[in-house]
């Protein structure tokens, strides 16, 4: 591939939203294509780094532009033919175009990228992307209601594509699509199973096995949405620590805690959200364990507890606020895991923990969302 054709070679229609023979610079994290002309910044869905297009503008605003794709006249070497028939108007992926070997490689660079412009460092050098089986893997969806049935919603809107199958799904929620029901509400998550599916508004129990852990919890709970991976990240995250006190912050139904309560004698566990105590507590029955129903804002207000050996934390997109942040670092404890699915606010996080007196012992990334841009990493930390 030729380098970067420069502005002066671009070809420019009549109609002056539309150009011709444009080279994309490369892939952002998120997943679309950057371009570069006259000084504006536009991103482009479905292109590749290298290749050549034809593209029209859609939408303007003052820092960027958005634009779609007309023609790909040079295509990249890492392009591949999506294998889903309504990909390319679809909301669910955005990463069927490219090869999967292709996307881990572009996920472990964005993540390193983060690091590096976020917190000023560069991540172990083994650090790597474990993968997932490309297709059938996802276990957890959330179903739209529409016109004409339910299904997932189109790019950038809210209408709805209905849907009798997907390929990224197992098998037991094809099976729903496929019966043409209809979802309880506007919209409705399902979670799947090898035997059979559970739904939001059913409330039933589910129950899966993690190696030799039954862990429980229901389909409008949050819950790994890809099983297969859950024993991987699981040993990464735990593997060679033991204690006294070992704290879950962010505990949701408790999947930490099931395999940590093996490996100390007490955990103390933090969550928000009521619905899941039921589980986390059905999920711990026998262990000893203290469990705080509330925000961990409002938890390190209590300052209270035994020195703890290791800190598991699990936080949302947000990742940890600059109370708790600050907290975690009052405590002084010896280990700390975070898992993020997030590499940028895991990042900014990671700035303060270093400066704090951590380093980074190993860092993973977990491909949980194949076709997707979306990105689940987990760092190890140790006090210096």
């Amino acid at each position: 591939m030729d380098k970067m054709k420069s502005q002066n070679s671009v070809s420019i229609s009549r109609n002056s939203n539309i150009y011709h023979d444009v080279q994309v610079e490369k892939i952002i994290p998120g997943g679309d294509g950057l371009v570069r002309m006259k000084g504006k910044v536009i991103f482009i869905p479905g292109v590749i780094g290298g290749e050549i297009i034809d593209f029209k503008i859609v939408s303007e605003g003052k820092k960027f532009s958005r634009g779609s794709v007309i023609r790909i006249k040079e295509s990249s070497e890492n392009r591949v033919l999506p294998f889903c028939p309504v990909y390319e108007i679809c909301g669910g992926c955005n990463m069927q175009h490219l090869s999967y070997e292709y996307q881990i490689s572009l996920k472990e660079s964005f993540v390193k990228e983060h690091f590096k412009r976020l917190a000023g460092i560069g991540l172990p050098e083994n650090f790597k992307f474990l993968p997932s089986k490309p297709q059938h893997y996802r276990n957890r969806i959330q179903l739209h209601r529409g016109e004409e049935g339910c299904g997932f919603k189109m790019r950038s809107s809210d209408d709805v594509i209905p849907l009798t199958h997907c390929p990224v799904l197992v098998d037991s929620l094809n099976d729903f699509l496929s019966a043409k029901e209809n979802i309880v509400g506007t919209k409705e998550t399902f979670y799947g199973l090898e035997e059979r599916y559970y739904r939001e508004s059913g409330q039933e129990d589910i129950r899966v096995l993690i190696g030799d852990h039954p862990v429980h919890f229901r389909a409008d709970l949050f819950f790994q949405s890809n099983l297969s991976l859950i024993p991987e990240l699981l040993n990464f995250s735990l593997n060679g620590y033991k204690g006294q006190h070992g704290m879950d912050l962010y505990c949701g139904v408790g999947l930490f805690s099931v395999f940590m309560k093996e490996r100390f004698s007490e955990i103390t566990a933090i969550e928000l959200n009521p619905k899941t105590e039921m589980y986390y507590r059905k999920n711990m029955a026998g262990a000893s364990y203290h469990y705080f129903a509330m925000s961990l804002e409002d938890w390190v207000k209590k300052k209270s507890g035994p020195p703890a050996d290791l800190i598991v934390v699990d936080p949302p997109r947000t990742g940890l606020s600059a109370k708790v942040r600050s907290h975690i670092l009052k405590m002084n404890v010896p280990d700390l895991v975070y898992v993020s699915c997030d590499p940028v606010t895991q990042a900014r996080d990671t700035k303060d923990l270093l400066e704090g007196g951590y380093e980074i012992s190993a860092a993973r990334g977990f491909d949980f969302y194949p076709q997707t841009a979306h990105m689940e990493t987990v760092l190890r930390f140790r006090k210096r």
